[in-house]
């Protein structure tokens, strides 16, 4: 049985919904009195100089330009407009419910930090996750407590929904104040009449304006994972996970590995016709279709099935493998060498050696000091050794194939160019390094199924085929389809004297305008936060507004002793 308590908040909660009555959203013709709540017909007029106006007022004319007056067409087309308004103003009316839920709520009081006791609560009565109804509730009291001029705008129905949403994605990250300052400049815009891309525009631009004067954030303090573009309508929503781009590029490659050697292994299964449950089939339909999973949807389903192991065991300090290629002189600190990131791209000294100093263990890889190439290890086995592999992937940074710019750091396949002789080992070809490339797994297919072939001169293996020794950066002659030829060189290490002493020069010229960036980031933090604020306000306003660089324009949030902009 519900409390009279319970029965009077029903009772008031249904009393709120009065403003979305869709009788009040139909535009009313030329003329008409306007209906009580609205705007007055010469806000526009009163706005400030500042403010963007709409070059033409959505009105009913302007909606049945394109159809003829009194037709079918002009019929649907007011009925969905007048859809739009409704919608929104429900939507305004679900978001101010969720507010005064939050603000209300006899365990929270309003009070962000404990949030989630409300979601907890809201989860339930909207049938949604957790995180889902701590971000709905977080929105909606953004929406109603810290921007109440526009969203005075959404219940009126003149702010369409999809445009609020567009507004509380770009102010989640904004402090009370910061979005209050985005409210106001929104709250002088002519948002009933004005176009999506200006008034996205503006939203852009009143960010830039309250976030003016704030220092850059480091991007080891944006770590964060949130659920956004929650859709109700289609049942899906985006998991945003922010953070440092080394981070973010290992969690992708990690992510996409396991997607290829998960896909290999559901290929072999549907080949081999094995019964039960294939891995990670999640809709338990891939027998039925017997194809494997594409790489997109396999990232979807290792990311969400995976079972997160908590146990105490410690994970490598970098879980993304990268091969650093340093001169044992620079790491001596002798001189100022560079090192070299996979094979193809130079760090600093000083980068590498602080590298060095986190790893506990290095592995020795020794190169010609003429020509750069990278010295062989012998092998007896079909498989390569690991020491085989890490020089395969000095040599071959991207696929061996001539034109092929895929990387080989992932999805990459070890090939011996004359074929291996299970039976007879000492009759094929061996697993040595003269032997061996590294190709991508589409240009592998292509090379067993005879479409691709390479050769290699047997006179540029001194060691006869042994793969013992080599005379330097070898070379592969291709034959593609049967009719076109062409040749490849392997790569060798690149830091040969004269482009060490370029990469110096380079790297000196780097490090001095580091130390001028340093030097002019200590000023400007040394600077009166009014002040930056005052010039970033005024950059940001005259690139939206070329045109009035000569008039002077108070924009909106301006402190005390900004009342003199330098614009």
């Amino acid at each position: 049985m519900s409390s009279v308590g319970e029965f009077e908040d029903h009772e008031r909660f249904e009393r709120d919904a009065e403003d979305v009555l869709p009788s009040q959203h139909a535009l009313p013709p030329e003329g008409a009195p306007a209906p009580e709540g609205a705007p007055p017909p010469d806000a526009a007029a009163e706005l400030p100089e500042w403010s963007v106006r709409a070059r033409r007022v959505l009105d009913e004319k302007y909606l049945l330009e394109e159809v003829e007056q009194g037709s079918l067409e002009a019929g649907r087309v007011l009925a969905l407009h007048r859809t739009l308004r409704t919608r929104a103003s429900l939507y305004a009316h679900h978001l101010r419910q969720l507010a005064t839920f939050f603000r209300e709520d006899p365990e929270v009081r309003g009070a962000l930090e404990d949030a989630d006791m409300t979601a907890l609560k809201v989860a339930a009565g909207l049938r949604c996750t957790y995180f889902q109804a701590w971000a709905k509730v977080r929105d909606a009291h953004a929406a109603v407590e810290w921007m109440p001029s526009t969203f005075t705008y959404l219940r009126r129905g003149d702010l369409p929904e999809d445009w609020h949403h567009y507004l509380l994605r770009r102010v989640r990250q904004l402090t009370e104040e910061q979005a209050r300052e985005v409210d106001a400049h929104m709250a002088a815009v002519e948002l009933p009449s004005i176009s999506q891309d200006t008034y996205e525009r503006q939203v852009r631009l009143a960010v830039k304006l309250a976030t003016a004067g704030d220092l850059p954030t480091p991007p080891v303090m944006a770590r964060d994972v949130e659920i956004v573009d929650i859709n109700t309508e289609k049942g899906t929503a985006s998991l945003l996970v922010t953070g440092p781009i080394l981070e973010i590029k290992a969690l992708a490659h990690r992510l996409d590995v396991a997607s290829r050697t998960v896909q290999k292994a559901q290929r072999a299964a549907l080949e081999a016709g094995e019964e039960g449950p294939l891995p990670f089939d999640i809709d338990r339909d891939l027998a039925e279709r017997g194809a494997a999973m594409s790489l997109r949807t396999l990232r979807y389903a290792i990311l969400t099935h995976s079972i997160l192991d908590l146990d105490t065991v410690e994970e490598t300090s970098t879980p993304y493998k990268l091969l650093v290629t340093v001169p044992a002189t620079t790491l001596m600190g002798v001189d100022e060498a560079p090192a070299m990131l996979d094979g193809m791209t130079p760090i600093p000294a000083e980068l590498a050696r602080e590298l060095a100093a986190g790893e506990s263990t290095w592995q020795r890889i020794l190169t010609d000091p003429i020509t750069g190439a990278y010295l062989p290890v012998t092998a007896t086995t079909y498989q390569p050794t690991a020491q085989m592999r890490l020089l395969l992937r000095l040599r071959h940074p991207i696929c061996a194939v001539p034109g092929c710019s895929r990387p080989t750091a992932m999805a990459a396949e070890d090939d011996h160019i004359i074929e291996y002789d299970h039976d007879h080992p000492d009759q094929g070809g061996q697993t040595s390094l003269w032997n061996l490339h590294r190709l991508c797994w589409q240009h592998h297919q292509m090379k067993t199924a005879g479409r691709i072939d390479p050769e290699r001169d047997p006179a540029d293996d001194p060691g006869q085929g042994d793969g013992t020794t080599t005379a330097g950066a070898l070379e592969t002659t291709w034959m593609i389809d049967r009719e076109i030829r062409a040749r490849a060189r392997e790569d060798t290490d690149l830091l040969t004297p004269h482009t060490v002493m370029a990469m110096q020069r380079a790297s000196q010229a780097h490090q001095r305008v580091h130390d001028e960036a340093v030097r002019l980031h200590a000023e400007e933090k040394a600077r009166p936060r009014a002040e930056r604020a005052a010039e970033q306000r005024a950059a940001a306003f005259a690139t939206a507004h070329p045109g009035r660089g000569g008039r002077r324009i108070i924009p909106p949030g301006a402190t005390r002793d900004e009342t003199e902009p330098p614009f």
